[in-house]
């Protein structure tokens, strides 16, 4: 029997739903265009094996672009309270496809915060995931 490894779809969806059910705001994976702040957008940034002495697992690294609407006076207010709502929602764990185990999640802090040629704020959260795929067994 072959282990498969767990797909970036499945990740992204899981990590997109999460972020839609508990902050009330779109999570992208492609952003169309002149789509309306505020909203969020996943994009998986790294993958890397991980693998235990009894377990087969990889850790996947997502950063979360958090877009806010331009204030007229340049305040990063807004932005500030929906990295706050990201983190929140964030603190409970995705929901995997029932073969795939979440060992654990993490904030991985916050990469940058600018200022787009929108004039939208847009800071770069990273968060990673332990995902196991399997158990390691002697014969």
């Amino acid at each position: 029997m072959a282990l498969i490894q767990l797909g970036l779809v499945d990740l992204i969806a899981a990590v997109q739903t999460l972020v839609e059910e508990k902050t009330g705001l779109r999570c992208y994976d492609a952003v169309p265009q002149n789509a309306e702040s505020p909203f969020y957008f996943a994009e998986v940034v790294g993958k890397r094996p991980d693998n235990s002495k009894t377990m087969f697992r990889d850790v996947f690294t997502i950063y979360i672009h958090v877009i806010a609407p331009p204030d007229e006076f340049g305040s990063s207010k807004a932005v500030y309270e929906l990295i706050q709502k990201l983190d929140e929602a964030l603190t409970e764990e995705i929901t995997l496809p029932d073969e795939f185990w979440l060992i654990w999640q993490k904030n991985s802090g916050l990469q940058v915060i600018k200022t787009d040629e929108t004039e939208e704020k847009h800071a770069v959260c990273s968060f990673e995931f332990c995902i196991s795929y399997g158990f390691k067994v002697k014969i």
